[in-house]
């Protein structure tokens, strides 16, 4: 038997080099920036908060390392526990004086965000459960049982409420169904019915706020949809942004201007005058809007770049990755995860340029958030784990 020390080394010479150099690059520069958008705050305390992000990166990359070189067709069956506990901790976090409530959301359980792990643990019950057993929950039991593992942690997510983590479930769980060659009727159907949802919400919320409606139709429109008030204005932001710019829109169109502002090649670090002067709300410049501080800072070169760090760095490793791997599991773990991260980047970046309704969901690596930064760090550890573990697809791939 190899010594341990040996053992390491071969690991470490099969992982995925491309995803680690950026997988420990994003984080520093996603602390820079945050630093950045913290100079903005009223205290020292506040302008501090870059410190405790970098200390969860530390924690986050210990966790990388660690799912990296542990095998994940071990850890994997474990993944029904993992599921399980993840449930309850939703479920605490609706317990009032148990869950802590911020900003009219319940979401906080011991300064961690549940709902965050909750995405990871769902494509981990999925790929074990269709990667072990795909022939047999192809049927519509087996479509039933994956739609109700996916349905319960999203039902909890809402009732926190968090409209935008419970949406990216949507589209992660599509594409490990299709990456498991469930019927194509069955994920034609599944995408038909999330455009269908969208268009409905859309053309619902648009009717009901349409200039001349009669207030009491509008309302009873209103109530139709199911959102809660501030998700329709969010809603409405987007439909109609010049409506009330320094009110429900304000948030939206000081990000646009923050992105247009910066030109091609930037202000500079720390140069950006949107988030600095305090246009750009102080309270999201660091978290949900730091794109915009990007791309004010960095101009259209530096939003670029990161564009294709993103896909170049992450995205596509993490893909080519699951393609190499045999093993069902491996491989559905991958697209996932895969599928997961882009959601958070495409929504993010697409809500600060009003291409999609603003959901609050933060930008992977470089939004300020502790637990959305160790489960970025997890999701990686995960495809790393993928690329050490399941090496022997290499030479089938090759071929």
């Amino acid at each position: 038997m190899e010594p341990w020390y040996q053992q390491l080394w071969e690991k470490m010479k099969r992982l995925n080099v491309t995803l680690l150099v950026v997988s420990l690059l994003l984080p520093v520069v996603g602390v820079l920036f945050v630093k950045s958008a913290c100079s903005a705050r009223a205290t020292v305390a506040l302008q501090s908060l870059w410190m405790g992000q970098l200390e969860f990166v530390f924690w986050g990359v210990l966790l990388m390392f660690a799912l990296a070189f542990w095998d994940y067709r071990r850890w994997m069956t474990l993944s029904p526990w993992v599921y399980v506990a993840v449930l309850g901790t939703l479920v605490l976090v609706l317990i009032p004086g148990i869950g802590v409530e911020r900003m009219g959301a319940r979401r906080w359980l011991f300064g961690l965000q549940p709902s965050e792990p909750a995405k990871l643990a769902v494509v981990m019950i999925l790929s074990w459960l269709l990667g072990r057993q795909a022939e047999r929950h192809r049927n519509f039991r087996g479509l039933c049982l994956c739609g109700l593992l996916a349905g319960l942690p999203a039902i909890l997510i809402l009732l926190e409420p968090d409209l935008g983590t419970a949406l990216v479930l949507g589209p992660t769980v599509l594409a490990i169904l299709f990456a498991a060659r469930v019927s194509p009727k069955i994920v034609g159907i599944g995408v038909l019915i999330l455009v269908l949802t969208a268009t409905y919400e859309l053309t619902l919320i648009r009717i009901a706020k349409a200039d001349g409606m009669d207030p009491v139709k509008s309302e009873q429109l209103l109530k139709w949809s199911g959102l809660r008030p501030h998700q329709i204005d969010r809603v409405e932001t987007f439909l109609y942004p010049m409506r009330d710019p320094y009110k429900t829109g304000y948030n939206a169109r000081q990000s646009e201007i923050a992105v247009g502002s910066g030109g091609v090649w930037g202000k500079g670090y720390g140069r950006g005058v949107q988030h600095r002067l305090g246009y750009l709300p102080v309270a999201v410049s660091m978290n949900d809007f730091i794109f915009p501080v990007v791309a004010e800072e960095t101009g259209f070169a530096g939003a670029l770049t990161l564009l294709c760090v993103y896909f170049f760095g992450i995205l596509l490793p993490g893909t080519i990755i699951g393609v190499r791997c045999v093993d069902n599991t491996g491989k559905l773990l991958c697209i996932g995860t895969v599928t997961l991260i882009f959601c958070h980047i495409f929504i993010n970046i697409g809500m600060t340029v009003r291409i999609v309704p603003i959901t609050g969901l933060p930008l992977p690596f470089i939004s300020q958030g502790g637990t959305f930064m160790l489960v970025m760090m997890m999701a990686t550890g995960i495809l790393q784990s993928v690329a050490i573990h399941g090496r022997s697809a290499e030479a089938v791939f090759r071929r």
